[in-house]
């Protein structure tokens, strides 16, 4: 994630049931962010496991859980 210049990951913890529930959450978040960061592109992306796993993998970051 990047605001104000400074760019890094962020991402949720838990997982969510089902792709519907974590794209409300990423509604709820965008509409959050663009309020307070206006010039923002607002962009958040639900992932599946996997994609994550390969997303953790391309930038070299390692599984906290």
């Amino acid at each position: 994630m990047c605001l104000a210049g400074s760019c890094e990951s962020v991402y949720e913890q838990k997982l969510y049931d089902s792709w519907e529930q974590c794209q409300i959450s990423a509604d709820e978040t965008r509409t959050y962010i663009m309020q307070k960061f206006p010039m923002s592109s607002g962009e958040i992306y639900c992932l599946t496991e996997d994609e994550f796993e390969k997303y953790q993998n391309y930038y070299g970051q390692t599984n906290a859980t």
